[in-house]
């Protein structure tokens, strides 16, 4: 049964509500719908690798492979002789990773799911959520290929490798944000599901996956190209995950982590403003 608005005080399900209050709905919704969230996680990791013979293995498999091909070709064109390049490497995909499916997958979520919405009467974000939450769960069983690194290389086990989860969290909650804003456009125009597919293919390039942040500064330095490459929002959790393992610091200035949460708050606040106020009517529209 429909909520209305009356006596009792109930309101609609996608009624109009106080933009600023937006952002808390959000997260309020997806408190109340926690036992979805979980079903639909459970669903999502099952069926994943549901047909495959090693399961599970793949999420370590993958950026492990990935890593081989990278240096192989990295090494071939830079000559770099860094023995730890293969664990910056495996970093950056895990990291980029995370963020490029957090993205894609709460974007494309009002269009793939238009005909779910007409029967379940439940927050639309749990749905663009729940993508996101079993990227971040692959996201953290990848990480587990990183520990043969630590007896090759010895690699040292301090209390900063508590913040590579952190930085993990960081780049789903970002890649999240950005999606929810751009999810009832794409519903809308298809076209922008084709665009940001292009921009994840180019940011791959433009993000610290095959570079790291010391490569950068001792090319570009400091000054306009310093700002304009921390207005990407992976440089800074990439990097950070990679002092957390290897026990390193990079000279990181002050400016790039005010970027780095900035774009992640307003990402998140728009992105919920946007999203509630223009999912439903996006999917009714179509």
């Amino acid at each position: 049964m429909s909520q209305v608005d009356g006596d009792d005080g109930l309101t609609p399900l996608w009624g109009k509500r106080s933009l600023h209050r937006l952002p808390f709905i959000v997260l309020k919704d997806l408190y109340s719908s926690r036992h979805l969230l979980k079903l639909l996680i459970k669903r999502d990791l099952s069926g994943k690798y549901r047909r495959a013979y090693l399961g599970y293995a793949w999420a370590v498999l993958e950026p492990l492979l990935l890593a081989i091909v990278y240096t192989f070709i990295f090494t071939i064109l830079v000559g770099s002789s860094d023995p730890l390049y293969p664990v910056k490497i495996i970093l950056g995909i895990i990291g980029w990773t995370m963020f490029a499916r957090s993205l894609t997958t709460s974007a494309k979520s009002l269009s793939s799911s238009i005909n779910l919405f007409q029967f379940a009467r439940v927050p639309k974000t749990v749905f663009a959520t729940s993508g996101t939450l079993t990227n971040a769960v692959l996201a953290l069983i990848s990480l587990t290929c990183l520990i043969p690194f630590y007896f090759i290389h010895d690699l040292p086990i301090t209390a900063n490798l508590f913040l590579l989860p952190v930085w993990l969290i960081l780049l789903s909650f970002t890649g999240w944000g950005i999606g929810l804003l751009l999810a009832p456009i794409a519903c809308k125009v298809p076209d922008v599901l084709n665009l940001i597919n292009f921009l994840i293919r180019a940011g791959f390039f433009l993000s610290p996956v095959m570079w790291t942040y010391d490569m950068f500064n001792s090319r570009f330095g400091s000054g306009w190209h310093g700002i304009v490459a921390h207005m990407n929002p992976t440089v800074i959790p990439i990097t950070g995950m990679r002092d957390a393992v290897l026990g390193e610091t990079s000279n990181i200035p002050g400016y790039g982590y005010a970027m780095c949460f900035g774009i992640a708050i307003i990402g998140f606040i728009l992105g919920a403003m946007i999203f509630e106020r223009k999912a439903h009517s996006a999917v009714v529209n179509v």
